[in-house]
């Protein structure tokens, strides 16, 4: 059932060999409120299959991105106006700006950057950019859902940058 999905991550990992990477597995895990997990893999080794591999994870990741997390990241949106505030992956975001650390002080708004790369999403502080938190999307759970939610609250308040 729809609302029982709870979690997803994704991403590619390389198979090693002795001196170099003999191919890749493409990874896509998602779970349900009681814990239990489906897991995807794809495996190319030695290129074998691996542009038709790519494309059907490409369109499996997408597929569940539309048809399940972006209800979830609208709940999140939801919460965040309803209530002023949201939490996912241990970032508070709050009217104020954003908060990782119960110990730090909200970054305001017009301070917050972002940067979305392969394998991480970050959220950082313009005039301090040693002041971040990255997010593997293969390693933690909803990346993409926080990368929404950070994205469109930025874009909601015209602060969007590139």
């Amino acid at each position: 059932m729809k609302s029982e999905i709870l979690d997803w991550r994704y991403g590619v990992k390389g198979i090693s060999g002795y001196r170099f990477n003999i191919g890749r597995i493409y990874l896509i895990d998602i779970r349900d409120r009681s814990g239990n997990s489906i897991k995807i893999r794809l495996k190319s080794i030695y290129g074998v299959r691996k542009k038709q591999l790519a494309e059907k994870y490409v369109q499996i990741a997408n597929a569940i991105q539309e048809n399940f997390f972006q209800d979830i990241t609208r709940d999140y949106l939801h919460s965040f106006h309803e209530s002023g505030e949201t939490k996912l992956l241990g970032v508070t975001f709050n009217q104020e700006g954003v908060v990782w650390d119960k110990n730090r002080i909200p970054i305001p708004w017009l301070d917050v950057g972002t940067k979305s790369y392969s394998t991480y999403y970050s959220i950082f502080s313009i005039s301090n950019p040693n002041n971040y938190k990255a997010f593997n999307y293969i390693n933690d759970w909803n990346t993409s859902v926080l990368y929404g939610i950070s994205r469109s609250i930025l874009a909601e308040k015209n602060i969007l940058s590139g």
